[in-house]
């Protein structure tokens, strides 16, 4: 057998557990992976040495499939691909006719570079949110997580591409930072991959997707001049709205889910962490962040009435009994 044939886990990545976990677990867990690591290649040992590493840092964290922090992140992290998969559907659409339109006649001077350029500022901050709408539709979470994260991080990175020093953009930054987090540490077997599941991501990106798209097509989220305002207060309105429905259909099941409902609810905070940095922005007046905070937190106050009267509602029906 040679060197590279059965790998040892490592003192290091052995070290991430905790003590106690270790302690019981530690020998088992040795012997795992030398058993699953043994003539596997370079690249597969240390896929098996990222997978215990994540599991180690779960267990660290208890983030893990039987903690609830864990079940929280399941329900939060589809919510993070459909709304950043609807916002980003919302933008690349409406270009898609010019970008065809700028290959199918090239610039006289300059050729296709034009269009080449534009399709790449379009693509960047979309497209990997896109794929994994796509393959959270079609079940498959692993590859939509690693194309989440993918999106997250050109979303984090685009005030150092621009060279911007706004509050508002870097908020955003952090925002996205923490939807890749969520992405990243949400225990994939506990993600609903059911048909509901399924199509309960879909529902919510094309619900952000298209009304966004009517609302700009009419000019009244267009970022620019008097109608700015606007454009801040209704943008995080509508995609509270939109994920305030999900949420109350969450706390409407029977029986309820309350760790998957608050995940809905911290699915919708990376899109709304901007408004935070609004206060530490002179040149914002603070009572613009408190009406964003405001009209944010109404879509979600209201789905929480609606489903607490639901459940009344059920527990008088029950109460009284056949007629």
């Amino acid at each position: 057998m040679s060197e590279f044939a059965a790998p040892r886990a490592g003192r290091l990545l052995m070290g991430l557990y905790p003590a106690a976990y270790r302690a019981a677990h530690g020998a088992d867990i040795e012997a795992v992976f030398a058993e699953t690591a043994e003539g596997l290649t370079r690249r597969q040992v240390l896929r098996e040495r990222r997978d215990l590493a994540k599991h180690a840092l779960r267990l660290r964290l208890r983030i893990g499939p039987t903690d609830p922090a864990g079940r929280v992140l399941a329900g939060a992290a589809p919510v993070v691909v459909a709304v950043a998969a609807g916002y980003a559907l919302h933008l690349l659409l409406p270009t898609l006719p010019e970008l065809v339109e700028r290959f199918r006649n090239p610039h006289p001077v300059y050729g296709l570079r034009p269009a080449l350029v534009q399709g790449i500022a379009s693509a960047v901050p979309t497209l990997p949110w896109l794929l994994a709408l796509v393959f959270s539709v079609l079940g498959r979470w692993r590859a939509a997580r690693i194309f989440g994260v993918l999106g997250a991080l050109a979303g984090a990175s685009t005030p150092l591409l621009v060279g911007s020093h706004q509050m508002f953009m870097l908020g955003e930054a952090v925002g996205a930072a923490l939807g890749g987090l969520v992405l990243a540490l949400a225990p994939s077997t506990l993600v609903d991959g059911s048909p509901r599941g399924r199509w309960e991501v879909a529902g919510l990106a094309l619900g952000v997707a298209f009304p966004l798209m009517a609302a700009d097509r009419f000019g009244v989220l267009s970022p620019g001049g008097a109608v700015y305002v606007q454009y801040l207060e209704l943008l995080p309105a509508w995609l509270c709205t939109a994920t305030a429905v999900v949420l109350l259909l969450r706390l409407s099941a029977r029986p309820p889910d309350l760790h998957r409902s608050a995940g809905v609810a911290l699915g919708i905070v990376p899109q709304l962490l901007f408004i935070p940095f609004l206060f530490l922005d002179g040149a914002m007046n603070p009572r613009l962040a408190l009406r964003l905070a405001a009209v944010s937190l109404a879509p979600f106050a209201v789905a929480l009435v609606l489903a607490l009267a639901i459940h009344l509602a059920r527990r008088a029906r029950r109460t009284a009994g056949p007629v």
